[in-house]
């Protein structure tokens, strides 16, 4: 099997173009026509994870952010990301990258959340980009802010009250944005939508909801996708066993990532 066989696949599970304008998805650096003999799969790619893929023989990469944000920026001599991309020339290691087009796809990012978050009749609006739904029976703002902190380990997260709610209102329509809050708020108010969860937010977006009347939690952006990431390794293990068995080759996820250091202690 050549890598381009597991990314055709990628690429129908979370086609290219799901994936906003801005955004960089696709060949980072390598070649599609190689012989896959390892995968990795990472939410961030690492100089620690390309150490990993240099001892284990990995030679394909798949990440959800793009190791190249902005693929018409100049990449500085001696950056973190020319030392990176020197590295993985050097070893032979090709990096694919799905992202927006995977937070949005069925089964991706998104859905994933909306699984865990234990939501019910999911509604996807403008495009399939914003997705929302509701809780099974209403809770408490705040026993809901206690169940899904402690549901996703999240030791840094932080919730958004509007002054006229309390924490033991209930909540039942519940909006996902994995990541980070893209901002748009039409949506929220046109959909009655009571609680965004999200992965972070600007200052003022969170000030924007409080004052629309709508709360948030924050879980962290690493805590809100590595669900998504896990996903798609466990569907490319199940949809490609057959192959990746008949050519030897083992796909794993990547260490923990977070770039927050945990205080409270939370188990990875």
């Amino acid at each position: 099997m050549i890598h381009n066989d597991l990314i055709q696949w990628i690429d129908y599970f979370a086609p290219r173009e799901l994936a906003c304008e801005w955004d960089n998805v696709g060949l980072m650096t390598g070649d599609l026509s190689d012989e896959t003999k390892n995968v990795l799969f990472c939410l961030d790619l690492t100089l620690a994870d390309i150490g990993l893929a240099k001892k284990t023989g990995i030679n394909l990469i798949i990440t959800h952010h793009p190791l190249i944000f902005d693929k018409e920026a100049p990449i500085e001599e001696g950056s973190l990301l020319q030392q990176k991309l020197d590295a993985l020339e050097e070893a032979g290691i090709t990096v694919y990258s799905a992202h927006t087009n995977l937070d949005f796809a069925s089964g991706g990012v998104n859905d994933v959340l909306f699984r865990k978050l234990r939501l019910a009749d999911p509604k996807k609006v403008d495009g399939d980009t914003h997705l929302y739904g509701t809780l099974p029976e209403a809770e408490e703002l705040g026993a809901f802010y206690e169940r899904i902190t402690a549901d996703f380990e999240s030791f840094n997260a932080k919730i958004v009250k509007p002054k006229d709610m309390e924490l033991d209102d209930n909540v039942v329509k519940v909006a996902v944005c994995c990541g980070a809050f893209d901002g748009e708020t039409r949506w929220l108010v046109e959909n009655n939508v009571d609680v965004v969860v999200t992965g972070e937010m600007k200052h003022s977006r969170a000030l924007e909801l409080m004052e629309l009347g709508i709360a948030a939690i924050e879980l962290g952006h690493y805590e809100t996708e590595i669900g998504g990431i896990k996903s798609l390794a466990t569907h490319i293990k199940k949809s490609l066993q057959g192959q990746l068995e008949q050519d030897g080759a083992a796909v794993r996820l990547s260490p923990k990532t977070n770039p927050y250091y945990d205080i409270i202690g939370f188990s990875e």
